[in-house]
């Protein structure tokens, strides 16, 4: 491996630094919304119980203590339900505000160190043939030995470019995917929670 980060000339360094951040983004982001997984289903209904039986203080303290932005979101609903629907929309929308960003957190980085791999890779690969081309001119023959310091370099930036840019895509996708899910949750949890109030209110 290393004879290989040696043979990739320059381009490779950044390369590397590339790969350490979208590996340390990929963990980060992994881990974290584990953390904040939530039983949506369970804690909707467990939260609807309590809200029909005007326990609202309970239902609040259920929030808090239940990870991840939807329950964030509901509690900052429920501590204005006494102010009405428009107060618990407003709310649920200011905490909105500042609970997807944190979800968002990290991810336009990740996207960019996927594209930027990929050109670095594909600088690599002119580079080497520069090189290859210099050989060639410097020594007036074509040769395998004159060429291949120069094709090797353009070959394994290349390589290494796309070994670093195709997991951190997939990587940026399926973040992506979690963050759709948890604002669909936000929202049908927010819904829901005005729902039960207009009801109790008519």
């Amino acid at each position: 491996m290393l004879e290989y980060f040696a043979k990739g000339g320059i381009m490779m360094w950044p390369l590397l630094m590339c790969s350490i951040l979208s590996a340390a983004i990929i963990i980060e982001r992994f881990f974290y919304y584990h953390r904040i997984k939530t039983d949506l289903a369970g804690f909707m209904a467990e939260l609807k119980k309590m809200v029909y039986a005007d326990r609202v203080a309970e239902a609040i303290s259920l929030c808090e203590k239940t990870p991840g932005p939807v329950a964030f979101v509901l509690a900052a609903g429920l501590k204005d339900k006494e102010h009405g629907r428009v107060a618990m929309e407003e709310a649920m929308e200011e905490a909105g505000l500042d609970a997807i960003p944190r979800l968002e957190k990290f991810l336009s980085p990740l996207s960019t160190l996927a594209s930027v791999s990929t050109l670095l890779g594909f600088t690599g690969t002119v580079t080497g043939m520069i090189a290859a081309f210099n050989a060639i001119a410097s020594a007036n023959v074509t040769t395998p030995q004159v060429v291949a310091s120069g094709v090797s370099e353009a070959l394994i930036t290349t390589a290494y470019g796309l070994f670093i840019a195709i997991p951190t895509v997939v990587a940026y996708n399926y973040f992506i995917s979690k963050v759709d899910n948890f604002v669909l949750g936000i929202e049908k949890g927010s819904a829901e929670l005005v729902g039960i109030v207009t009801r109790e209110k008519d």
